[in-house]
């Protein structure tokens, strides 16, 4: 599974622009900022996930703001 890295890979990857909007239900505006940020907006999570799982894509959840259990909590 190819793995991206930054929020443009990944808009790139769902289609772009105007089809992360649909996706997300988000303006085409706001949207087309995202490719600046280094994160999208939490509530896009699930959505873009899932659509990229349906490519055969991933990326990390910290593009979406997310905090991870360290290692060490894991184990715990």
């Amino acid at each position: 599974m190819e793995e991206l890295s930054t929020t443009s890979e990944v808009m790139d990857a769902l289609g772009g622009n105007a089809a992360v909007a649909e996706l997300t239900g988000s303006k085409t505006k706001a949207v087309w900022n995202w490719r600046g940020f280094d994160t999208f907006p939490s509530n896009t999570y699930v959505a873009m996930t899932e659509a990229l799982l349906a490519k055969g894509k991933s990326a990390p959840a910290s593009l979406w703001g997310m905090k991870m259990p360290s290692d060490a909590e894991r184990v715990a």
